[in-house]
């Protein structure tokens, strides 16, 4: 039988695992069951993240970097007021899904 422990999110990052913990999980085996099928790649295909259902919780790393913008676009997007790079950052990601 086992317990539950209750955890704050900073000692669930601080937890460490003991070797036998560890080599348990590289261990475990995935064993679908009626009420957890194994999905088809048809079904992966059809499978969307969960920032598109909780973009609020999705928070990817930000990199700093030097790139050159023609001027009437970076004028635009700044006439829109502040916030602007979060719209071009946000524009990018959505040409990038529809590559995708």
């Amino acid at each position: 039988m086992s317990t539950t422990k209750t955890m704050t999110l900073d000692e669930v990052r601080n937890y460490k695992l003991t070797d036998a913990q560890k080599e348990m999980i590289r261990k475990a085996e995935c064993n679908p069951d009626d009420e957890t099928p194994a999905m088809t790649p048809e079904q992966l295909k059809e499978f969307k993240s969960g920032k598109l259902y909780h973009p609020q919780w999705y928070k990817p790393k930000k990199a700093k970097i030097n790139i050159r913008i023609d001027e009437d676009v970076l004028a635009a997007y700044k006439a829109l007021g502040k916030g602007y790079q979060t719209r071009m950052n946000d524009a990018l990601r959505k040409a990038l899904e529809m590559t995708i």
